[in-house]
């Protein structure tokens, strides 16, 4: 029912309010570090809000989303801006390794399995790579606006701070750092592999 959700929402989808994209570009995209040239997955991306700030830092851009209509609509917003994939976040359609960054956004609650989600997150990131989860939103506030949303999205709830560290011990990461602000949410890790697994340092 949540994808169905989806499908039906991508023709009408809002992008985010201006103050909420300046939001994301001062305090989310910086958590990326990132560098021109740099390979990025933008997953559950949408319909490609991240894109347009995404492409200022000069890299390149891979859009994946589970919702084909969510896909599509990206790709008419931003035609020839990313590589564009139909594909669940968990089970990835790509290689070990294959990406430098990778930022999951507005999207955690909605994740059916999460311990699988950041398993395969940390399986195509790059030695050394850095996955950020962001939300435009503190956790009191996306859970309520999840309530108030839709029948398909109303337990969609935001784990606690201990589920999303366990998830990410459970997948090979250490530390964790989490920011839960009042205008954002925010998971940042920096992947580096040790005999062939991954730890977490926090920044």
């Amino acid at each position: 029912m949540r994808k169905e959700f989806f499908d039906r929402c991508a023709q009408d989808w809002k992008e985010p309010a201006k103050d909420k994209m300046e939001i994301i570009q001062k305090h989310i995209i910086p958590l990326l570090e990132l560098k021109n040239g740099e390979s990025v997955l933008d997953v559950c991306g949408g319909t490609g809000v991240l894109i347009p700030v995404l492409k200022e830092a000069g890299v390149k851009i891979t859009e994946c989303d589970y919702s084909p209509n969510m896909v599509e609509r990206a790709k008419k917003l931003y035609p020839g801006q990313a590589s564009f994939f139909v594909g669940n976040i968990e089970q990835l359609p790509f290689e070990d390794g294959g990406f430098d960054k990778i930022i999951c956004h507005n999207s955690l609650p909605h994740i059916e399995d999460k311990n699988k989600a950041f398993k395969e997150c940390a399986r195509v990131l790059k030695n050394g790579g850095i996955f950020v989860i962001s939300h435009n939103g503190g956790k009191k506030e996306i859970d309520l606006h999840h309530r108030n949303c839709h029948e398909a999205v109303k337990n969609d709830m935001m784990p606690s701070n201990q589920d999303i560290m366990k998830f990410a011990s459970c997948a090979g990461f250490g530390t964790v750092e989490i920011l839960d602000e009042e205008k954002y949410f925010a998971v940042d890790r920096k992947s580096t592999r040790l005999n062939s697994s991954h730890w977490l340092t926090s920044r």
